[in-house]
């Protein structure tokens, strides 16, 4: 186990809107706030979304796109960076129709149908990602 200390610098609070890409948004939501790494929270209703389960074997992500709506019961993640870019990794709960739950890693589309009510904390601290090649995944690097 490597472990890091670091201390929020900000709180960023943000609505997405009807027919907006959450990952997007985020990644606009980055840029516009020039946020270095941090911890993702929100919840909400999608129209559309794209879970992706990762295949030990193949070593790669298995995706399967719905389009159904759905509660964004909670969608949890953080914002790491590879190559001076930032990489958003979502985890994802949602709640169907007849009350039965899926999840998975949150890929796009995914596509918000009400809202998402997305609060991001800021670290003060920058972290990066590096390629494992055990499982061919760019993974955080803590020192």
């Amino acid at each position: 186990m490597k472990s890091v200390s670091t201390n929020l610098k900000r709180v960023i609070i943000t609505k997405i809107e009807p027919g907006e890409d959450l990952i997007e948004s985020l990644s606009h939501l980055i840029e516009e706030y020039k946020i270095g790494s941090g911890l993702i929270n929100c919840i909400g209703a999608l129209r559309e979304f794209t879970l992706g389960f990762f295949n030990l074997e193949k070593k790669t992500y298995d995706f399967k796109t719905f389009k159904e709506n759905v509660e964004l019961i909670s969608c949890i993640g953080n914002i790491s960076y590879k190559d001076d870019k930032p990489i958003i990794h979502l985890h994802v709960n949602v709640g169907r129709s007849d009350y039965s739950v899926i999840g998975g890693h949150l890929s796009q589309p995914c596509i918000i149908s009400v809202t998402a009510e997305v609060y991001l904390f800021e670290t003060d601290m920058k972290v990066e990602r590096l390629n494992d090649v055990r499982f061919n995944l760019s993974l955080l690097n803590i020192m």
